[in-house]
């Protein structure tokens, strides 16, 4: 998927259309529903299994497991329905979208950056969910990621904040719909930066973030979020050359076949006129000699 910071795309939130958070169902939902991709929460097992999982813990009847202290084994005898990165990697891969990857911890991104390398993926992925300077250190040691900085309020100085971004190899910013003000989207976008919005379904701000610019805009409601991106995309304009003279249009290579054939018409008529013209010249020519004088006799008397 090829794109650039003047692109925007819907992905779905965790928990999109109403169903259960971080599930392969929310998934296939929001993509149903017109989401270009999705955001995954990730986490990781005691034993290094990354999950998808958005609280860090799973609920059971009993009592609530953390990711960090127990195996993936633990965790899905507790909960059936556990989704591991990779198995919401190929569903994300395979409907061909954008993917964000909200990190709970750095110590995620190295099975992450695994798997989006074996599936060649890394190039249609951002990370998200650390901090100014924990994105900028997760950066400086895997300079082939694509990390943005999550920030809860507006910076009081865009440009500087922007520069800062740079300054620390940053793929971009992503923040709140309130976070997102026009100065710093129009700086971002301006210094090549992308920009990010978190989870939204109010109508206003998803207008307001497409007015923007904003390059990956997160929305559980996909379905309200999809139909506004399609209409803000300008419409293609159709020329249709002479249409209102009512004059016949000829593209340019039939204007040249014409010509050509013109020439090979006139070709003939053209050496028929040279050979006419020749023999004109050559009868002028020949009345203009001086003819010779016959001999006169002298008559001897």
């Amino acid at each position: 998927m090829r794109y650039s910071n003047r692109d925007s795309f819907i992905l779905s939130a965790p928990g999109a259309m109403g169903l259960e958070p971080c599930s392969l169902e929310a998934i296939m939902a929001g993509t149903a529903a017109g989401a270009r991709g999705c955001v995954l929460p990730v986490d990781t097992t005691k034993d290094g299994i990354t999950l998808v999982c958005a609280e860090g813990c799973y609920h059971s009847a009993q009592a609530t497991l953390t990711t960090c202290d127990h195996t993936f084994e633990d965790l899905r005898r507790a909960y059936p329905k556990i989704v591991s990165f990779g198995q919401a990697l190929e569903l994300a891969k395979a409907a061909g979208g954008g993917l964000g990857i909200e990190l709970h911890h750095h110590q995620a991104a190295a099975q992450v950056r695994v798997s989006l390398k074996y599936s060649e993926y890394v190039d249609n992925a951002y990370f998200c969910g650390l901090s100014l300077y924990d994105a900028g250190r997760l950066a400086a040691r895997y300079p082939d990621l694509q990390i943005m900085a999550d920030i809860q309020s507006a910076p009081e100085d865009p440009i500087a904040f922007v520069r800062e971004v740079q300054n620390l190899r940053l793929f971009g910013v992503r923040g709140t719909p309130d976070a997102l003000t026009e100065p710093l989207c129009n700086e971002a976008l301006r210094c090549g930066l992308f920009l990010a919005s978190t989870d939204s379904s109010d109508p206003d701000e998803l207008r307001r973030m497409l007015s923007y610019g904003v390059n990956f805009i997160e929305t559980s409601r996909p379905d309200l979020a999809a139909p506004l991106l399609t209409a803000s995309e300008p419409e293609q304009e159709i020329f249709v050359p002479f249409s209102d003279a009512g004059t016949e249009f000829v593209p340019f290579d039939a204007q040249d076949n014409q010509t050509k054939t013109a020439e090979e018409d006139e070709a003939p008529d053209a050496e028929h006129d040279a050979e006419e013209t020749e023999e004109t010249t050559e009868a002028s020519e020949a009345a203009l000699e001086p003819t010779e004088e016959a001999p006169v006799s002298e008559d001897k008397h």
